[in-house]
């Protein structure tokens, strides 16, 4: 199932616009780099988990990472990787995180809203842990219990068929797993919303951003 089945080509052409930098950068994408601001270096492996057009690598780009996306939709990684197509270290991938690991793994994997329109948290948190070599970096909706929500696709030719999913899962849940994967866990405030719940299609939900890192010292 391709991602433009539950968004429309509205959503295709903000991802573009965010692409070519005609829209400010993603107040997310300051957060995560700010976050990741001491282990950025040249060279470095940063893999981007639902990274749709690509359009995050221009955050990252005066680092020199070697950047591989990671999503679902074909098309965006078409559009992402003509855009690219003269930048070394940077590739993409077509890949489900809901079916397996990815088939790359990197020091830094980052994933932002996407794990909330996923079936549950598992497998895909999983899948996420297997493919870090050294930081996770989530961004989803969080709260004290899992509530899993969806609503019929907006697209009317696939009301019938797909599912949007705006689903909350607990802080619990997620921590306790990857801390027991061998990682310490810090949650952030979402510098976007301030983590305050908003209205989404008949639920609320607040965004939280956590930073699970292997040998992290206090």
């Amino acid at each position: 199932m391709g991602f433009t089945e539950i968004t429309g080509p509205e959503y295709t052409e903000d991802l573009m616009r965010r692409l070519r930098g005609e829209v400010p950068e993603l107040t997310w994408l300051k957060q995560f780099r700010e976050i990741l601001r001491p282990n950025l270096r040249p060279g470095l492996t940063l893999l981007d988990v639902g990274c749709a057009t690509g359009y995050a690598y221009n955050s990252f780009r005066e680092d020199e990472v070697a950047y591989t996306g990671l999503d679902v939709e074909a098309d965006y990684l078409e559009r992402a990787a003509q855009w690219f197509s003269d930048v070394p270290n940077i590739r993409f991938i077509e890949h489900d995180i809901n079916i397996s690991a990815a088939p790359v793994s990197a020091e830094i994997v980052t994933c932002s809203a996407i794990l909330e329109h996923c079936p549950g948290l598992m497998p895909a948190l999983r899948h996420l842990v297997d493919s870090t070599g050294r930081i996770l970096l989530l961004r989803t909706f969080l709260g004290e219990t899992e509530h899993i929500y969806s609503i019929p696709s907006p697209v009317l030719e696939y009301r019938d068929t797909h599912r949007k999913h705006y689903n909350q899962y607990s802080f619990d849940d997620m921590l306790s797993y990857i801390e027991g994967r061998g990682f310490k866990t810090r949650v952030f405030r979402d510098e976007y919303t301030d983590s305050m719940p908003q209205f989404l299609d008949g639920v609320m939900r607040a965004f939280y951003v956590v930073l699970a890192e292997k040998g992290w010292k206090e």
